[in-house]
């Protein structure tokens, strides 16, 4: 029996997944720090995601004829992250807009998972769909959420009356 193969497979294996994971955290700090120099930039990148995400959900009905139900829960959940635009990238994790969104996020969740339930699909399939499809745009929403603390109040804007002189 191959007991030492065995071993340095499952080590090799796992640090494989720590160095993803190590990729990832770093992924997600220069994202972060990108958002909070360009928050304009990106509400527009937000904007336009979520008219992409509505658009993908029309063609999704349309051409592969997936359920009504999964396709209204996933345009209602962008309809929902839209109202989190009015302020950003101030967010507030107590307001309605926000609740709602992860409310619509969990329902959003659950009708796919039901829908996916029914007929096998690779995990590929499955990740790529839930990325593209459920996910994209609240984790851009999340990565967003450190440049929440790191803008002025003032917003920036010249002679708002906060200089010294």
């Amino acid at each position: 029996m191959a007991v030492l193969s065995h071993i340095i497979v499952y080590t090799g294996g796992y640090l494989f997944l720590v160095f993803i994971a190590v990729c990832l955290a770093t992924g997600l700090y220069y994202l972060a720090e990108m958002v909070e120099e360009y928050t304009r930039l990106t509400k527009k990148v937000l904007t336009w995601a979520i008219r992409v995400s509505i658009v993908m959900n029309l063609a999704l009905l349309a051409v592969d004829r997936l359920p009504l139900l999964c396709i209204a829960v996933s345009i209602a959940s962008q309809v929902m992250y839209n109202t989190m635009l009015k302020r950003f990238p101030f967010m507030d994790v107590t307001s309605p807009e926000f609740m709602g969104s992860v409310v619509m996020l969990v329902l959003s969740h659950v009708v796919w998972m039901r829908h996916f339930k029914e007929a096998y699909h690779s995990v590929e399939y499955l990740l790529g769909f839930f990325l593209m499809v459920v996910w994209m745009v609240p984790f851009v929403f999340f990565v967003s959420l450190a440049a929440n603390e790191s803008v002025l109040p003032s917003g920036g804007l010249a002679g708002s009356g906060g200089g010294l002189g």
